[in-house]
């Protein structure tokens, strides 16, 4: 069996090696590295270069079209494999991240589209522990995956049927802002996920972070709601259910689809509107709930 590990580059030099080293050092027996270097202009090619040796390895360099986008295009491009992980430039894993993720996914039936994620020790740059979790505790299924990503995209391994099925999202035509919450709600929709509440990894957070988690303070959380009221937040969840609808709309079952077009379409129909605020299922905790309930009755979502 092969794993083949994804990750996308930009101005990372600082902290690549390490995490390159540590995904060679894997437990698990054949894996494959390929990167994509997204317009770094701070020495990252520089760092990639050193590896141009190493056969495991694969680089190649591209423009700068973002990260969700850089990512996506490794999934398009990608070699066959038994397995793929995503991964960030700047973390450092577990020798044997990858073997336990395998494990969980294995007896699977290779025609169900499959996603291991987990939890993460957070640390800061130097990798001294700030806390042990960041993962969400609703349940994984696609009602939550409407609503938010679950665990962080560098703990994801998907077998080749999911792969095949992100495959199937035209990022160029419908857009695309999130890979690894995109990945999550397809798969969730149309197979099965696993979560692990072991960390496997170190997920370091520093002041160049891309994605990552942020103290949960009084002022963390008012920059959170006012960038669902009048910022980037404002109204993503509609947006992304209206781009799973029109990729993926017809494939899915009677439940999810209609899941999906509440979502997409809750501020022109009353009735939607209505389903999403008296859905007994969402299970966000007390907080949360109400401020799900406020967005959609305010046009947030």
């Amino acid at each position: 069996m092969k794993i083949l590990i994804l990750l996308s580059t930009y101005n990372g030099k600082e902290y690549l090696s390490e995490q390159i080293e540590s995904l060679l050092s894997q437990t698990f027996s054949e894996i494959g590295i390929l990167i994509r270097d997204d317009g770094s202009t701070d020495g990252t090619r520089s760092v990639l270069a050193r590896y141009h040796e190493n056969k495991q390895i694969n680089c190649y360099a591209g423009d700068n079209i973002g990260f969700a986008k850089s990512m996506w295009n490794l999934i398009q491009i990608c070699d066959n494999a038994d397995y793929y992980a995503f991964c960030d430039q700047d973390d450092i894993w577990d020798a044997n991240k990858l073997e336990v993720a395998v494990n969980s996914l294995k007896d699977i039936d290779s025609s169900i589209p499959s996603l291991y994620c987990g939890n993460v020790r957070v640390t800061d740059f130097s990798l001294k522990n700030l806390k042990s979790s960041v993962v969400r505790q609703e349940p994984v299924d696609y009602l939550h995956a409407l609503i938010r990503n679950h665990s962080p995209g560098c703990t994801y391994v998907l077998n080749r049927s999911a792969l095949e099925l992100l495959r199937r999202f035209d990022e160029n035509k419908l857009g695309i802002e999130l890979h690894d919450w995109t990945a999550y709600q397809i798969i969730s929709c149309f197979g099965k996920v696993i979560y692990d509440p072991v960390a496997h990894m170190s997920y370091r957070q520093h002041t160049r972070n891309a994605i990552g988690t942020h103290p949960a303070t009084i002022k963390s959380l008012c920059k959170k709601i006012s960038s669902f009221w009048n910022g980037s937040m404002k109204n993503s969840r509609e947006k992304q259910a209206k781009r799973l609808e029109q990729a993926y709309g017809k494939y899915m079952n009677d439940e999810n689809r209609e899941l999906t077009s509440c979502f997409a379409h809750y501020r022109t129909d009353r009735e939607k509107k209505i389903k999403l605020l008296r859905n007994q299922k969402i299970k966000l905790g007390f907080m949360n709930n109400l401020m799900f309930k406020m967005l959609v009755l305010f046009n947030r979502l």
